[in-house]
C-alpha cells in the first residue's frame, strides 16, 4: 500500500525554500466568478491545453529501475500517493518559435532546428524567465508542472507507462529513430520530432509526446550533500519524461532524470500547466 501524502502541506514544505521567482509562478486566482472562469477555461483550449481531471495519483515504485551503479534506483521509491485538484496541462511542449517571441537571441540545435520543434538548451531559471514573461503577456497563472501533476497527466494511476494500463508500451509508440525510421533519414538518435507530429500517438488526455521527444523541467530546486569537502555538489531540478533514445525505460512513468539548475541539455525542455479556474469561483 502506497503511503498518502497530502499534496498542499508538500507543496507548502517545497514552496519554502523557493526563490522569489519561483514562488511568483505559484501566484494564482483569488475569486473569479463563472463568466471569468469559463473564459479563461475556453481561452486555454484555444492555446492547445486540456483539463486534467481531479483524482489521485500514484508517484513511484516500491522496487525502483535495477541499475548496475545503485542496485535499484533509489530516486523512484517508495510508492507514494497524492490527491490533486484539477488542472489544464499544454497538450504539446512549448517550441522553438514560441520560446523565441519571449528570446528572439535563443540558439537552436542541431537536434531541434524547426519552428514547431520542441525548445530545447535552455536552464531551468530561462523556463521560469520564460513563463514569467508569458503571464504578465496573457494574464493567465501559466506554471511549471510538479512532480504529481505531471505524473497524473502522462498517465492514469497506477500505470508503469503512458498508452497502455499493462506492459511497455509498442514500438511504434516510441519516437525514436527506430520506431521511425521514415521521420528520421539520417537515423540520428539525439533528434526530436515536432511536438505535435501525427504519428506518434496521443495519451488518454490528449497529450504528445507525453514522455518522450524531451524531458521536461518540474518545479522546484533541491540542493545536494557535499563530497570532498564542499559545501554542496549543487543545485537540481528534477526533469520528468525522457527520451526513448536515452533508454525505453526512461519513459516509466516513475521515471526521475535530475539536471543542474544552471545546466543545458538537448534533451530537456519545458511544457506548462495552468490552475483549473472553475477551483476558483466564489462558492
Amino acid at each position: 500500500m502506497a503511503e498518502r501524502l497530502n499534496y498542499q502541506t508538500s507543496l507548502e514544505q517545497i514552496s519554502s525554500v523557493l526563490s522569489q521567482r519561483e514562488r511568483q509562478l505559484l501566484e494564482t486566482y483569488t475569486s473569479l466568478s463563472i463568466t471569468e472562469a469559463s473564459a479563461i477555461g475556453s481561452t486555454l483550449e484555444s492555446m492547445g491545453f486540456v483539463k486534467c481531471e481531479a483524482g489521485p495519483v500514484l508517484m513511484g515504485s516500491d522496487n525502483g529501475l535495477v541499475c548496475s551503479i545503485e542496485g535499484r534506483r533509489g530516486n523512484e521509491t517508495p510508492g507514494r500517493e497524492f490527491y490533486l485538484d484539477s488542472f489544464y496541462i499544454a497538450k504539446t511542449t512549448v517550441t522553438n518559435g514560441g520560446f523565441e517571441e519571449f528570446d528572439p537571441r535563443h540558439k537552436r540545435t542541431t537536434t531541434s532546428p524547426g519552428d514547431r520543434h520542441p525548445v530545447t538548451c535552455v536552464t531551468y531559471g530561462r523556463a521560469i524567465s520564460y513563463t514569467l514573461w508569458l503571464r504578465e503577456k496573457t494574464g493567465l497563472k501559466f506554471c511549471l508542472p510538479t512532480e504529481p501533476q505531471l505524473t497524473k497527466a502522462m498517465a492514469p494511476y497506477g500505470w508503469h507507462y503512458p498508452y497502455q494500463e499493462k506492459g511497455a508500451p509498442t514500438r511504434r509508440g516510441q519516437n525514436v529513430y527506430k520506431s521511425y525510421p521514415e521521420l528520421y533519414p539520417l537515423q540520428e538518435s539525439g533528434s526530436t520530432l515536432e511536438v505535435d507530429n501525427p504519428a506518434v500517438p496521443v495519451n488518454y488526455l490528449g497529450i504528445h509526446h507525453p514522455t518522450g521527444n524531451v524531458s521536461v523541467f518540474t518545479l522546484g530546486h533541491y540542493t545536494t550533500q557535499g563530497h570532498w569537502g564542499a559545501q554542496s555538489d549543487g543545485t537540481y531540478v528534477v526533469a520528468m519524461g525522457g527520451n526513448f533514445r536515452l533508454c525505453p525505460l526512461s519513459a516509466r512513468v516513475a521515471s526521475r532524470g535530475i539536471m543542474d539548475v544552471t545546466g543545458l541539455g538537448d534533451t530537456v525542455g519545458i511544457r506548462l500547466i495552468h490552475p483549473d479556474p472553475a477551483n476558483y469561483v466564489a462558492k
